[in-house]
């Protein structure tokens, strides 16, 4: 049984997050762990962040005509996982789903903290969503 650190929650589903650097084949992983799940009987839901959802495009959005400032993109990413959080992840466990995330807030921090965020801070205001 899943469960949600902070306030303890449990849920039916399980929750794994591929992480790594760019090139690393978070994505090929993901594709290959599919198949292989639902092979089992699993009811399996692939998704990613930034999400196709409306901060998530303005994300990728700036990755190509030129990057946010820190403080922009992480209020962006923020906005995504937390729309992400409670429109998709939390009713997939909820209905015992298997979801399988590329990349998650371990990114945020990563990504963020290299660019001069504090990264205990960063950590904090992820764990809140």
């Amino acid at each position: 049984m899943a469960t949600k650190t902070g306030n303890q929650r449990n849920y039916p589903g399980t929750f794994i997050t591929l992480e790594g650097p760019e090139g690393a084949g978070k994505t090929t992983q993901v594709e290959r762990l599919v198949p292989l799940l639902s092979g089992f009987g699993f009811d399996v839901l692939r998704t990613k962040e930034p999400t196709t959802g409306p901060y998530g495009q303005r994300i990728r959005a700036s990755a190509r005509s030129g990057r946010l400032t820190v403080v922009e993109e992480l209020e962006l990413f923020l906005r995504d996982r937390e729309e992400h959080v409670h429109d998709v992840i939390v009713p997939s466990l909820e209905s015992g789903k298997i979801v399988l995330v590329d990349r998650y807030y371990p990114s945020t921090i990563a990504y963020q903290g290299a660019r001069g965020l504090d990264v205990d801070k960063l950590r904090a205001h992820n764990e809140r969503i």
